[in-house]
């Protein structure tokens, strides 16, 4: 509204401008660009109408387009006046700046160095160029520029504020504090200082600093909103209601067009709990000014009244425009929880614990989640993990009962958790986690009989009887797991666990019949349950039903979920990879955003041989997430066989982010993947000596080190990752490999069921168990069920195919092991484990011939280690 009046004033008294010189018009023109760029735009434009050549005025023209955020317009002018004067290098320097100023870094720079061969040693041009490196995310060639700049002149307070960014860009909050406060000594009114030292002292947690830092900037300039509006937030959160809502009514009073006082005000109304008027005071704000924080306090203001649904619309508008919105995906979940939509919350939760796996907050609303829907282990893993990361995480007992287990006092524990059940008989976590406890113990018998203490005859029974299927299956006592399994159904006959349990049961038997007639009337009662269709596209696939596989997997994209076009992408990347690509480009369609789609579909162009294409997918898939996709653009570039490409980024990665392991790493894969081994070693132990907390780091430096069959060097690089981070599900899956490579296969399948247990949807474990499984480090039942569930994960990979049919053999399901298994040789022709596998299956089906055939394929591609054995049976064949 102001500017509108301010724009008013100009046009009235521009009716004027047709008597005034041109140059009167540039003068005043001039006069305005720092109070109202608006009314500048307007004076400059009509000196041009009267001198189109006027040059100055064009110049000053597209600053004031600059300063409004009119970018395009800005560089048209800038353009078209140095079409008239090219010797105008300051021209150069504003464009730069503009390039810096949208994002466009290598433009920015190219620019700056443009104009610093013309002017070496130019402060300015120092000073943009170290801007323009640092919007390119260069921050050591930034901050080489601006020290330089400083040095040029001590006094110029912009290139001391842009260092003291470039700085705080790069985490080093100290030396950007430094920067500030030396240049605040120097010019104690410096706002934009004053303004990122308080942001500082917020970050750091120091209140009372920055709130008296908002307080030297109010002092030097009643007008500054902003200032005012953080010092009331501070307040607030120190429990001053009352000087905070003071502040909010002053804004009110002194900006009445300003959403900032009411938004303040609401926030107040939200703190002491008035909710009705908080969101009145929120709605005018929104209405005076949209702003994301608005509609974060009104979403928590409806929550709180219990208005779920609105809530939730506020918490959806954060995340359209924000959708790394950690707060509002977390709100989203919990709100859904509440709703008793698990599966949406679920997959809400994994979007927030992709971005940072060490989300305690996620974890324990994970965990819920999953005990909401009967999934007692994984449930209960989750709560742990919240736990362990910070245990102020779940409530009070479930919080002392899990600090007791991490120090190793399992008696205190173990109290905590029977005193909480004993005092809320009803109280279904705690129960659970006791009864999880007692299993780990081998005490089988207590935790029995706490989960049949807990059945009252109504639907919370079905999570009990649950976790009595899984104790009853354990013990062999297969009937009685199965009554289990179908009484929880009878409970609550909504519970999606129960049927995929029971479905897990049947597949284990390979009895396929039963097992998808479950997930069937699963799907009938909760129509759209993701887990359920593709549970019922793997089987069917397993089964050899093809039509069906699709029939399924195309009702799961119904839903409309990532997870699902993954899925038959993966499926269909089989026999059709151009209906794969097709689906991953709806996939990418559907959420733009999102990383795993694009990183399936480069793999995929990848793997047919399209390199260029994929390097075009990996570098849209870097915009979202730079560190996976230089990773990918390596192997991209390998595959092109441009090795001085791949060095290039990985040592382009190194100059953007001198501090981190990940550049190191990066060079060390380009090295590994050209087969330079020793280099990559070299460069993989300087990730791990740059950043020792790295796991990846090690993870590497092992595989390396086992590459070089250094086995007693790998296993010390495996065990110094488990170290820095004993939950690291990669870490423990290298030294399970490691042990397996060695020979000692039942210590490793040890190892594989921990992780499983650990993370039931790690594939690799699963695939590599239910191989280990099948040939007698566990049951020949368990090897297909964890076949099968490793297929559910990756319909597409061609290993796991040939380990399900491996444990259809074993389990003496010869005609379906030889569907599967025939598939598996299709995608793998030249491996010989493959044939000799499907050799087997023939065998066991009675066909000697074929038999007979897929030994000798086998051993004509090279020795494997089998090959003892399929000499053995086909010498045995031709006798």
């Amino acid at each position: 509204m102001r500017i509108s009046l301010l724009l008013l004033v100009v046009v009235a008294t521009c009716a004027a401008c047709g008597s005034k010189t041109k140059e009167t018009l540039y003068e005043e023109g001039v006069k305005q660009m720092q109070s109202n760029p608006s009314a500048a735009v307007v004076y400059l434009k009509n000196a041009l109408e009267k001198d189109a050549n006027f040059f100055e005025a064009r110049f000053q023209l597209g600053k004031a387009y600059a300063a409004l955020g009119k970018a395009e317009q800005a560089e048209k002018e800038f353009n078209k006046v140095l079409t008239q004067n090219p010797s105008r290098d300051e021209v150069v320097l504003e464009l730069a700046r503009l390039a810096s100023a949208t994002g466009k870094g290598e433009r920015a720079a190219e620019l700056s160095l443009q104009y610093l061969s013309r002017h070496p040693g130019s402060p300015e041009g120092l000073e943009v160029a170290g801007e323009a490196h640092a919007a390119g995310k260069k921050y050591q060639e930034a901050l080489s520029f601006l020290t330089r700049a400083l040095k040029e002149d001590p006094g110029r307070a912009s290139a001391r504020l842009a260092l003291a960014t470039v700085q705080l860009a790069m985490g080093r909050r100290d030396q950007a504090g430094q920067e500030l406060n030396q240049l605040l000594a120097a010019d104690p009114r410096n706002l934009k200082a004053l303004y990122m030292l308080g942001s500082l002292e917020l970050a750091a947690g120091n209140r009372d600093r920055a709130a008296a830092t908002y307080q030297r900037i109010i002092t030097l300039d009643q007008k500054q909103v902003a200032a005012r509006f953080r010092q009331g937030g501070i307040w607030l959160e120190q429990g001053e209601a009352g000087k905070a809502e003071a502040a909010a009514d002053g804004l009110i009073k002194d900006f009445p067009t300003r959403g900032d006082g009411y938004l303040l005000k609401g926030m107040v109304g939200y703190y002491r709990k008035n909710y009705t008027d908080a969101i009145a005071q929120l709605q005018q704000s929104n209405k005076l000014g949209p702003t994301l924080e608005a509609y974060r306090f009104l979403g928590l203001s409806y929550y709180s009244k219990g208005e779920l649904e609105t809530a939730l619309s506020q918490f959806r508008v954060i995340l359209d425009r924000v959708p790394d919105s950690r707060r509002a995906r977390l709100m989203t979940a919990q709100i859904l929880l509440m709703q008793k939509r698990t599966d949406d919350a679920v997959a809400e939760l994994k979007k927030v614990l992709a971005t940072n796996d060490a989300d305690a907050t996620a974890h324990n609303l994970l965990g819920s989640a999953y005990v909401l829907q009967g999934e007692f282990d994984e449930g209960m893993r989750e709560l742990d993990r919240a736990t362990r990361l910070d245990p102020k995480q779940v409530s009070a007992y479930l919080r002392k009962g899990a600090l007791y287990f991490s120090k190793g006092k399992e008696a205190q524990g173990e109290s905590e958790l029977l005193s909480a059940v004993k005092a809320s008989p009803d109280a279904l976590t705690g129960r659970l986690l006791l009864a999880s406890h007692y299993r780990r113990l081998g005490k089988s018998d207590k935790a029995a009989s706490l989960l049949k203490a807990g059945l009252t005859g109504g639907k919370g029974d079905a999570p009990l009887y649950n976790a009595l299927a899984a104790l009853q299956l354990s013990a062999g006592k297969k009937d009685q797991a199965v009554a289990s399994l179908e009484a929880a159904k009878k409970a609550d006959p909504l519970l999606a666990a129960s049927y995929q349990l029971l479905a897990g049961y049947y597949a284990s038997l390979a009895d396929y019949q039963k097992a998808i007639a479950e997930l069937t009337l699963l799907q009938s009662r909760v129509p759209g349950n993701l887990q359920a269709l593709l549970g019922l596209a793997s089987l069917n696939a397993v089964a050899g039903r093809d039509a069906d596989t699709l029939a399924w997997y195309q009702k799961a994209t119904a839903t409309g979920k990532i997870e699902a076009y993954l899925a038959l992408a993966a499926y269909q990347q089989m026999k059709a990879p151009q209906k794969a690509l097709a689906t991953l480009d709806e996939a990418i369609k559907r959420e733009p955003r999102a990383a795993a789609p694009l990183e399936a579909k480069g793999r995929l162009l990848l793997a047919q041989g399209e390199p260029q294409k994929a390097l075009r997918v990996f570098e849209e898939l870097s915009a979202l997430d730079e560190e996976r996709g230089a990773f990918l653009m390596v192997a991209a570039y390998l595959a092109m066989k441009q090795k001085g490409k791949a060095v290039e980024q990985a040592k382009g990665y190194i100059a953007r982010h001198p501090d981190s392991a990940r550049g190191y790493l990066l060079l060390a894969k380009v090295y590994q993947g050209t087969g330079d081994t020793a280099s990559a070693l070299a460069q993989a132990s300087r990730a791990v000596q740059i950043d020792p907390a790295s796991v990846q780091a090690r993870i590497l430096q092992g595989e390396l080190q086992r590459a070089r069959r250094d086995y007693p060097a790998a296993l010390a690089s495996f065990q110094g990752a488990l170290k820095v981070q004993p939950d690291s599900v990669p870490a423990r899956f290298a030294l399970a490999s490691l042990l397996e490579e060695s020979g000692k296969k039942r210590e490793a399948a040890q190892k594989y069921r921990a992780i499983v247990e650990l993370n039931p949807s790690y594939a690799p474990a699963l695939n590599n168990l239910a191989y280990l499984s099948a040939d007698g480090y566990g049951s020949k039942e368990q090897a297909l069920r964890y076949a099968i569930d490793a297929y559910r994960l990756e319909p597409g990979n061609p290993v796991v195919t040939d380990t399900v049919g491996y444990a259809l053999y074993r389990n003496g399901r010869s005609q379906d092991a030889v569907k599967v298994l025939e598939r598996a040789a299709a995608l793998l022709p030249k491996d010989p484990t493959v044939r000799y596998h499907l050799g087997l299956a023939y065998h066991q089906a009675g066909d000697r011939a074929r038999s007979q055939k897929a030994l000798q394929d086998s051993l004509s591609l090279g020795e494997y280690p089998d090959s003892t054995a399929a000499r053995t049976l086909l010498a045995q064949l031709k006798r």
